[in-house]
């Protein structure tokens, strides 16, 4: 039974377990918890351990008994699925992803794949980075269906489909939450909770930085609480204060998060610290500024509005990055997170809603004085090497002195940030910022055309932006770049100019593109809707976490297509960066791999990423299949079942009318769904290629056979050797490799 009274004996050294949940990024560990347990330390709480269990649950599916019994579990899952007559849209989903991933060598590939993220001459080998990322990538889907088939989006969780994270209903179900987390469950039962028991915590905070991570952490707590009552348990982080800050009736917000005893509302150094001097002095949790009690301590404390207080900064020590598990990540090197400011100096841009802010776009400008960013730096540089300064943005003079800074004392580092395209850059002032080790900079170009960027006030011009990104990429450095279709009052016309702007400067920058505008409650449109020619703003139907609103205009460039925007623009969009990863990995906008690649190569990584994406064989190039058969007959008609495509279909109707989609109302939804499959015959006898990426290529008997040739590795010489069809077969070869279904066979390290 678990004790409601605020009054715990024997917590003396209060000793502490900061956690960050699944599922987010693997490739390096965040730096939240680090701050926080940096800060206590000052406070003298020093009995602070950091648990990333977004690793290690991850690295807990890979182990060989794990891989084994996941693929068991789908093989008769698969068997029980064909033996459907009339599978639900939701078991044809499943069927879907089970036929992607029977058949991989995972207990091969997924070890392979490891060694590659973290064996340097391996890493920058793209053809074998691009192996490793699939691999990976396929791995994920297959843990989807122990949960919600192809609830992944890669090291990310879907925020809606089969459920909504928005919707307070489906959140506090432990039911849904239970099944999105299932992927992690044993590492929930065999490794995480006996941890914290043989630990001796009494305190476990859990950072909840993406909402993507939201559901896992939920569950978590609750097994934590079930096994351990006597444990407080307290949630914080970006979604945390995310959840609270769009919620719209506060009395909900607890019944999600029913396993906390508080949670940390915005900035938590200070809230942290009162807890922990509650805990230590045998006091009831106090009700401190940041700090949102449960309601089951009202009797003692009272309902009283939640006090918010910003920090300040300059006292702040370096973070305790020693804490992380830097051998675990799937890195070849460390990579570290650094915050010298908060809020944002411009404040300005109409569309922006970050943090607790209130009259404002951001929380309140604060930066580190350049000494304190030295003397910080001097200690991180000992150890890590790869710095990225994750601010919202940060004043153009501070970097200029920061680097001539960095230079004079001659620190040995790389490091990236996100920066304003402002007019105050210079050919000489980047060139200075690139000598002091700057590799790649990311920067919110947000619109190619100047109408819209003086409706967003972004202070900037888009010729002055042109010469800027050229400035940078011309001193050698990685220009990152992220912009947005969809404002309010924009035409077709206004979206296509800003491909055009990223087409025509393409030879200037990296990685990036153009994402999809999202109105949220608290942006200066949303409080000011006639200046933007907007009206009927309300929130999505069936989402009460009200992050985003619902609106109409008169002439709505989503009007009558998707939420996306018609195909022209959807097309000519994806054709800017086409055939590259995204989030964690190298192509994704200041992700660690990207940085390190931008170090490696320099501003020529696109070639070199192209040049290895394109398999370059001869005829004499031993081959080899890039995917796997799926062994057995096939008469189901696959092109038919209903899959991830079908999924986004329902969801982009739905939004497109206001309506979100969560599981009270998806049932119904798939109720009227009907397959579209005119234009396809019913399949004669057919077998299944599954591409690496894990597309599913429903083939003929005879193409399956010639693919066959190559799984022990083959060379177009040798084939033809055996073929009566030169020509036809040449063809055949080319077309494999141009769709990669084939790939330059890899050759053992001895051969190598």
């Amino acid at each position: 039974m678990r004790r409601n009274s605020l009054h715990d004996g024997g917590f003396g050294m209060v000793k502490t377990a900061l956690i960050y949940p699944p599922v987010s990024d693997p490739t390096s560990g965040y730096h939240s918890l680090c701050c926080l347990a940096g800060y206590a330390r000052q406070f003298g709480f020093e009995d602070i351990d950091i648990i990333d269990s977004n690793i290690d649950s991850w690295l807990y599916t890979v182990t060989p008994e794990q891989i084994g019994r996941t693929m068991q579990y789908i093989n008769e899952r698969t068997a029980q699925l064909q033996a459907l007559e009339q599978p639900a849209p939701i078991e044809q989903m499943e069927l879907y992803y089970a036929l992607k991933v029977q058949g991989m060598n995972f207990a091969g590939a997924l070890p392979a794949a490891l060694h590659t993220f973290r064996d340097e001459t391996e890493f920058f080998d793209y053809r074998l980075y691009t192996s490793a990322v699939e691999t990976v990538m396929l791995w994920m889907d297959a843990l989807s269906l122990k949960g919600f088939p192809g609830q992944f989006r890669g090291f990310s969780l879907a925020t809606s489909g089969f459920f909504n994270v928005f919707n307070s209903m489906d959140m506090r179900d432990t039911r849904i939450t239970g099944v999105i987390s299932a992927p992690f469950t044993d590492y929930f039962r065999n490794e995480l909770i006996p941890g914290i028991i043989t630990g001796g915590y009494s305190l476990v905070g859990i950072s909840i930085t993406y909402v993507a991570q939201l559901p896992f952490a939920l569950s978590m707590a609750q097994h934590i609480r079930e096994s351990c009552p006597e444990i407080r348990i307290i949630f914080g982080g970006t979604a945390v204060s995310d959840y609270w800050k769009y919620i719209l009736n506060k009395s909900d917000f607890y019944a999600v998060f029913d396993s906390a005893d508080a949670c940390i509302i915005g900035e938590g150094e200070s809230a942290l610290v009162s807890i922990l001097q509650a805990l230590k002095h045998h006091k009831p949790l106090p009700a401190s500024p940041n700090i949102a009690l449960h309601p089951r301590y009202q009797a003692v404390h009272g309902a009283s509005a939640l006090e918010i207080k910003y920090e300040d900064i300059c006292s702040f020590p370096v973070p305790e990055y020693s804490k992380l598990p830097w051998e675990k990540y799937l890195s070849p090197f460390p990579f570290i997170y650094y915050s010298p400011s908060r809020g944002c100096y411009w404040n300005r841009c109409t569309f922006c809603d970050y943090g607790l802010n209130t009259d404002s776009p951001t929380s309140p400008w604060r930066q580190y004085p350049l000494d304190k960013i030295m003397e910080d730096l001097r200690t991180l540089a000992v150890t890590y090497k790869y710095i990225y300064f994750s601010v919202d943005v940060l004043s153009p003079a501070l970097l200029l002195k920061l680097a001539a800074a960095i230079l004079e004392e001659g620190l040995d580092i790389r490091w990236g940030a996100e920066i304003r395209l402002e007019e105050y850059w210079t050919p000489e002032r980047c060139a200075l910022l690139k000598q002091s080790g700057c590799t790649a900079i990311s920067v919110g170009f947000e619109s190619g055309n100047q109408r819209i960027l003086n409706l967003i006030h972004k202070g900037t011009k888009v010729d002055r932006l042109q010469e800027t990104i050229q400035m940078f990429s011309e001193a050698g450095i990685g220009v990152q770049i992220m912009g947005f279709t969809g404002f309010p009052t924009e035409t077709v016309d206004d979206a296509l100019s800003s491909v055009d702007f990223l087409q025509h400067n393409s030879r200037h920058w990296t990685f990036g593109g153009l994402g999809q505008f999202v109105l949220t409650k608290g942006a200066i449109i949303a409080k000011e809707p006639e200046r933007f020619g907007i009206q009927d703003l309300r929130p999505f139907e069936g989402e009460d976490v009200a992050w985003r609103l619902h609106y109409s205009e008169q002439t709505h460039l989503l009007a009558n297509t998707s939420r996306w925007g018609p195909k022209e623009l959807t097309e000519a969009k994806a054709s800017l960066r086409s055939n590259l990863f995204d989030r964690p990995w190298v192509g994704g906008v200041d992700t660690a791999h990207s940085m390190f690649y931008h170090d490696r190569f320099g501003n020529k990584v696109l070639q070199v990423i192209s040049g290895t994406t394109q398999t370059a064989a001869n005829e004499n190039s031993i081959l080899e299949l890039n995917g796997h058969l799926l062994e057995g007959h096939y008469y189901l008609p696959v092109h038919k079942l209903f899959n991830k495509k079908n999924l986004d279909n329902i969801l982009d109707r739905s939004e497109c009318e206001g309506k979100a989609v969560t599981a009270q109302n998806l049932t119904e939804l798939l109720g009227q769904w009907k397959p579209d499959c005119s234009s396809y015959p019913q399949p004669k006898e057919q077998k299944l290629f599954v591409r690496r990426d894990g597309t599913l290529f429903p083939f003929p008997v005879p193409m399956i056979e010639f693919l066959r040739n190559f799984v022990p590795g083959l060379s177009l010489t040798e084939l033809l050797q055996q073929s009566a069809q030169h020509e036809f077969h040449t063809e055949l070869w080319q077309h494999c490799i141009s769709n990669r279904f084939l790939r330059l066979k890899r050759l053992p390290a001895a051969e190598a």
